[in-house]
């Protein structure tokens, strides 16, 4: 079945509210499930795969372990990408702006392929981005230059697998910058396969004409989610009613 981009978004926060995000978290989860979808990533089959877990779990927010000079540590606390990756950028982008440039590795998190959209929301306000994050035999890198719409998007073949659940994010004012950053911490020995902008925008002007395509089980499954807001509030009013 198909959607519009209002119909999904609109359901995607009542769905997040239900698994118990406040405000603020439930509209950037949103945020990062659409533009993922929208944009060729697959969000919709990502938060498919993740739904079983946050909805056993704790809604968390990252732990700050280390904040010194321009590079800062989180702890994920095993929850989801959906609650700490705006808290993560804010944080990187704070540092950038105080020192130049910003370092934060946020460790023991899930499902980080979602951080993208935070990256493009965060560059309009003028600072470049990188994030990288491991996951089986391939290393995922993003990037983007203040003010772009667009990131560049690239997999790297790793010579081993790994079960690393990091996140890295490094900011600045200028991409060359979070590069040369980025060099100093990362090594990457093979040519990287990208997901070209073009093609990110294809998918996303796509989607806005012709509906996003949406599994039916998903829906029927976020409409449950959206019940237990609707329950809450219904029950709230009748506790209230003779006030």
């Amino acid at each position: 079945m198909k959607v519009s981009r209002n119909e999904l978004t609109a359901s995607l926060k009542k769905a997040f509210e239900g698994l118990g995000f406040s405000v603020g978290d439930y509209q950037d989860a949103a945020a990062m499930v659409i533009w993922s979808q929208m944009h060729g990533f697959n969000g919709l089959k990502q938060l498919q795969h993740a739904l079983p877990y946050l909805n056993n779990c704790l809604c968390l927010h990252a732990e700050l372990i280390r904040n010194g000079h321009y590079q800062a540590l989180l702890n994920g606390q095993d929850s989801s990408i959906l609650l700490s990756g705006s808290q993560t950028v804010r944080l990187a982008c704070a540092l950038a702006r105080q020192y130049g440039s910003g370092f934060v590795q946020l460790d023991n998190c899930r499902n980080r392929r979602f951080i993208i959209q935070r990256l493009v929301s965060a560059a309009q306000s003028g600072c470049a981005l990188a994030a990288y994050w491991e996951q089986g035999s391939t290393g995922f890198k993003v990037t983007i230059q203040p003010y772009d719409k667009q990131p560049e998007y690239a997999q790297y073949s790793l010579p081993k697998e790994t079960v690393n659940q990091s996140l890295m994010i490094f900011s600045g004012t200028d991409l060359a910058m979070v590069e040369q950053q980025f060099s100093k911490q990362v090594s990457l020995h093979s040519d990287p396969q990208i997901n070209s902008s073009e093609a990110m925008l294809d998918s996303y002007n796509n989607s806005l004409e012709q509906g996003i395509e949406i599994d039916e089980t998903l829906w029927h499954e976020l409409d449950n989610l959206v019940a237990r807001v609707l329950v809450e509030s219904t029950e709230s009013s009748r506790a209230g009613a003779g006030d």
